[in-house]
């Protein structure tokens, strides 16, 4: 199976000036939210082009995801911060922090399925020398479900359109993971679904409506797009090197918005296959 072509124009810049730019996610008003992790920060930048601070975890932002009802969840990693917080109405709680009774290592990044659970990677102080990374989802109910461990440093995540399958960037090991889903919710073993060589590994990821995964290849100056088996079709190049996440937006959502680190900027492109509906897109 193949993704439709896909078109993308020039990619131009957003705002500048933000030092660790990552987990850009739009609300249902066309804000952009992104973190700034250096300084704990998640911004919020209007239709407008006004840019000013959202909240302050006092940890290590990374990932954000609004859930339907119009709060913001956020993938806090870090010593102080180990998982998933919910900001609304200007306060912030901690949801999940540990499993089993242990510290989690430090969520980075997250997705809501159709039906509210959220996925999440557990990467802070993985690596390929020390592959504690972990992989979970958090149901509606409170329960925190292990889906894999062992893992070198897991990060984006993103789930097919149809929520067959969740997909897991490793970057460490350079590679795309695919977990199927089965009709009960039961979950399968990791499988390779793609590699990508060179930088340090893929980062942030989203899809697009035709099962296109956009992945934001940190080191490697780049977006990648790959098709639904996982090849490779088209790139988008940035400025600079760091490219951490990725996100549509836009009333079609036709708009990418892509974060990247060493030119401490965030920049867009147009596209003509529409992002896919997140679970916080409903009213």
């Amino acid at each position: 199976m193949r993704g439709a072509r896909v078109t993308t124009s020039d990619a131009t810049l957003v705002i500048s000036g933000y030092d660790s730019p990552e987990g850009p996610a739009f609300d249902r008003d066309g804000n952009l939210y992104f973190v700034n992790w250096l300084s704990s920060s998640i911004v919020r930048l209007t239709p407008e082009g006004e840019a000013g601070e959202f909240f302050n975890t006092g940890g290590i932002p990374a990932g954000l995801a609004f859930h339907r009802d119009g709060s913001l969840y956020v993938a806090d990693e870090g010593d102080d911060i180990h998982g998933i917080m919910r900001i609304a109405d200007g306060r912030a709680a901690i949801l999940v922090n540990e499993y089993q009774g242990k510290p989690l290592n430090g969520a980075n990044d997250l997705v809501f399925d159709r039906d509210g659970v959220l996925y999440l990677s557990d990467p802070w102080r993985s690596s390929r020398a020390n592959p504690i990374g972990g992989f979970y989802r958090y149901s509606p109910g409170g329960s925190l479900e292990q889906i894999d461990t062992g893992l070198a440093f897991p990060n984006g995540v993103a789930l097919a359109a149809d929520g067959s399958a969740a997909y897991l960037a490793e970057t460490g090991e350079h590679r795309i993971l695919r977990y199927s889903i089965a009709a009960d919710g039961g979950i399968g073993p990791r499988q390779e679904f793609a590699q990508l060589p060179g930088g340090e590994g893929p980062d942030g990821m989203a899809f697009d409506e035709a099962g296109n995964l956009y992945v934001a290849h940190y080191g490697g100056g780049r977006v990648a797009i790959l098709d639904p088996s996982g090849s490779l079709t088209d790139e988008i190049r940035i400025p600079g090197a760091n490219v951490t996440n990725v996100a549509f937006g836009g009333p079609d959502r036709r708009r990418l918005v892509i974060t990247d680190v060493e030119t401490a900027s965030l920049y867009e492109t147009t596209v003509d296959v529409p992002g896919l509906a997140l679970f916080g897109d409903a009213r």
